[in-house]
């Protein structure tokens, strides 16, 4: 059994596809919408690199002084902050951060899963709406050719991404096996994520290796390695503290699910979850935000609300209980859902924009004015865009 640890937290919440919800605000501003984008569907080509740019960060990982102790790279797998690394970038930490190329900066709550053995480690952030990856690849299916891209943070150098190809898919060193490459990296990429054509993460970038003696000393180039992405599944499947029969396995194992959009299979690993332990308040957001991409709004609402009736104090759960309440046009119960998830997170710029965007929506200009003041202290862009809107309403 590899090195592994899972503090059998709830610290991560569901995995939610709210997809683009647009309230078309005032008939005068016929022509102005607002778009809430938090899922985006993967192309192909230049769309999924960027989108996959927008998801590698930097980590910088801090000693028990406060110290800077080092940097490295690493990827969101999940849109609350679900984070995975190499082990070695994490050795010796503290704490740590993780830097996206848009300035937005995230704090380590905890490590999910670590196996030193195979040099992964799964982190938990504290992030809501963190941009991540296409989707998780299958390195079994990989050959000797295959182009592939990685994405890193060399040197700190962020957005970096480089072409090569598959040198060999199933080098061993040390008993472990590591897909060997040509894009070249640098050091700081390790922990940043090797992608398939079709945008999908097979590996994790691990380093290089340099030959340090001899007549080709230092001239080695492109003998480069990444962990396959099956040694993360199986950590995520497998952890000490996540064995078969326990709730969190199942609601691990239904994230991946929706991850890959299989919704039934997520659907019904969420549902085990729920049935081991009837109080994991993740699962039931979970499940929620399948019923919401399967198109059950009703199924939807009912998880949303027992997420709250579990967890009365998740800001989230009530943030998406809101917009559940929306997408069965209940816009009395979706204000009050509102105001208590901004009552438990003042702070939440998203709560108080779909806030405002509600209240202007129903003509509540009073609610949308306060909330817009809020706002602007928060996000002056967004502010002002919603200060605009309120100006032309008659």
């Amino acid at each position: 059994m590899d090195d592994q640890s899972d503090p059998d937290s709830r610290g991560s919440k569901t995995l939610l596809k709210k997809s683009s919800r647009v309230f078309t605000v005032v008939a005068v501003l016929a022509v102005l919408a607002v778009v809430i984008v938090t899922w985006w569907n993967s192309g192909t080509g230049g769309g999924w690199i960027q989108h996959n740019l927008n998801a590698v960060a930097t980590v910088i990982v801090y000693g028990p002084d406060g110290n800077v102790k080092g940097q490295g790279s690493g990827f969101f797998i999940n849109s609350t902050g679900l984070f995975v690394t190499n082990a070695h970038v994490m050795h010796g930490a503290a704490s740590a951060v993780a830097k996206l190329p848009s300035g937005a900066f995230y704090a380590m709550k905890e490590v999910k899963a670590i196996s030193r053995a195979r040099d992964l480690a799964i982190l938990q952030f504290d992030g809501k709406g963190t941009p991540y990856v296409t989707g998780l690849g299958n390195s079994d299916d990989i050959r000797a050719g295959d182009k592939v891209y990685a994405i890193g943070t060399p040197n700190g150098l962020e957005a970096s991404v480089s072409e090569g190809n598959v040198s060999n898919p199933d080098r061993q060193f040390d008993g472990m096996r590591l897909i060997q490459f040509t894009a070249p990296i640098s050091p700081g990429s390790s922990g940043g994520g090797l992608f398939n054509e079709g945008g999908r993460v097979i590996g994790i970038t691990s380093g290089s290796f340099v030959i340090s003696s001899g007549p080709q000393a230092g001239l080695a180039q492109n003998l480069n390695y990444a962990v396959p992405i099956s040694y993360l599944k199986n950590l995520i499947a497998d952890t000490n503290r996540t064995a078969e029969g326990n709730a969190t396995y199942y609601y691990l194992q239904g994230l991946l699910a929706d991850n890959q959009k299989n919704w039934n299979k997520a659907a019904d690993l969420y549902s085990k979850a729920i049935e081991l332990d009837s109080t994991y308040g993740d699962a039931y957001m979970g499940l929620a935000g399948v019923y919401y991409s399967l198109g059950d709004y009703q199924l939807e609402l009912k998880n949303y609300l027992a997420a709250t009736a579990v967890d009365p104090n998740n800001s989230d759960a009530y943030y998406y209980l809101a917009t559940a309440y929306e997408d069965v046009a209940q816009y009395d119960k979706a204000f009050d859902a509102f105001k208590k998830a901004i009552a438990l997170a003042p702070d939440d710029k998203d709560i108080s924009h779909d806030f405002a965007i509600l209240c202007l929506a129903t003509g509540n200009k009073k609610a949308a004015k306060l909330l817009i003041k809020n706002l602007s202290g928060l996000d002056p862009g967004w502010g002002a865009v919603l200060q605009s809107i309120l100006d032309h309403q008659k």
